[in-house]
């Protein structure tokens, strides 16, 4: 079994003395060792996969450099894109990252606080209100694709609204006046995403989109838009509100013999799930900006965890359009799905 470096092993190598290790990887340097010397150390431990011990480290500092997430799964799945991006922030900040379910297991919040966890990230599968637990409100939080009722917290979210309207926008652009949407039953984010249509279809002084509520199964898409394809209003293009719901509609154009986009646009709403980057044709897709928010979310954690709690802000994050092949200008004659 090999031998774990120590800090004197890194002073050896580095030809200093062991105080001056502590104080470079501790971040003590500036002013009592020299750059060459603050290298050489640097370069030592890089060699020896040297990694101060973090027991010790808290003790020290009074913090275990660990961070709480509390997060649950949906009716679909956890928030795996969002977890991953939080997970890829915090490895770059130097933190470790603990998660527990917050809703199916909520005694464990307290198990966190009793390994003294520094602060914690809330993240959401879905847009909610999610009222922070009292004791979590005690140590610095930020909250990720959630809000807080009673402003307890910092939140991070994307633009729901904005993300629908663009997805309209994107359509109108390419000349579509008759669009359809097929929406989830029910959720924050569905609902607001349909605002975003129906605002930035009024606004082109163009008749209401047709709205169907179409569940959150790939099945219920396809279902949906069979219906929405055969009645007496087909539209040119749809914006679905989630990935499952852009294949369910895939796969009835598919069976009614059409064609995406000759014969029906499509625009999607992510979810994180990687879906309609992977379908055939590319759906177009109004992206969440998960690695951005997850950046700015773990910025904001430690800004606080270094200069005590901060003022409690409400951040909105812009849902970028990502151009793929299932939008195409409208046919010049109706479609119909006979």
């Amino acid at each position: 079994m090999t031998r774990r470096a120590t800090a004197q092993d890194v002073a050896d190598l580095a030809g200093v003395s062991r105080s001056a290790v502590s104080l470079v990887l501790n971040g003590r340097a500036d002013g009592n060792i020299s750059r060459a010397k603050q290298e050489a150390v640097r370069e030592a431990a890089l060699q020896l996969h040297y990694t101060p011990n973090a027991v010790a480290l808290s003790l020290r500092s009074k913090r275990t450099e660990t961070i709480g997430v509390l997060t649950w799964p949906d009716h679909r799945h956890m928030p795996l894109s969002l977890l991953g991006a939080i997970y890829e922030a915090a490895s770059s900040a130097g933190y470790l990252l603990m998660m527990v379910d917050a809703l199916q297991r909520p005694w464990q919040v307290d198990a966190l606080l009793d390994r003294r966890v520094d602060g914690f990230v809330v993240v959401a599968p879905e847009l909610v209100d999610f009222p922070l637990p009292e004791t979590v409100t005690a140590v610095p939080t930020v909250m990720v694709n959630c809000l807080d009722p009673s402003l307890g917290a910092s939140s991070l979210v994307p633009d729901e609204v904005g993300a629908g309207a663009s997805a309209a926008q994107h359509l109108l652009a390419a000349g579509h006046h008759r669009l359809g949407v097929l929406a989830g039953t029910a959720g924050l984010a569905s609902e607001r995403r349909v605002q975003g249509v129906v605002r930035a279809v009024e606004s082109a002084g163009l008749p209401p989109p047709v709205v169907l509520r179409a569940g959150h199964k790939i099945e219920d898409g396809h279902a949906a838009a069979r219906r929405l394809l055969e009645s007496e209003q087909v539209p040119s293009a749809l914006v679905c509100t989630h990935e499952r719901l852009a294949l369910g509609a895939l796969l009835a154009v598919a069976d009614l013999g059409l064609r995406v986009p000759e014969d029906l646009s499509l625009v999607s709403l992510d979810d994180g799930e990687d879906l309609a980057g992977r379908l055939v044709p590319a759906i177009d897709l109004v992206e969440r900006p998960d690695r951005v928010i997850a950046t700015h979310a773990l910025d904001l954690l430690v800004e606080q965890l270094r200069q005590g709690h901060s003022a409690v802000r409400r951040l909105t994050f812009v849902c970028p359009v990502r151009q793929g092949a299932s939008v195409a200008p409208p046919r010049l004659r109706a479609l119909h799905a006979g």
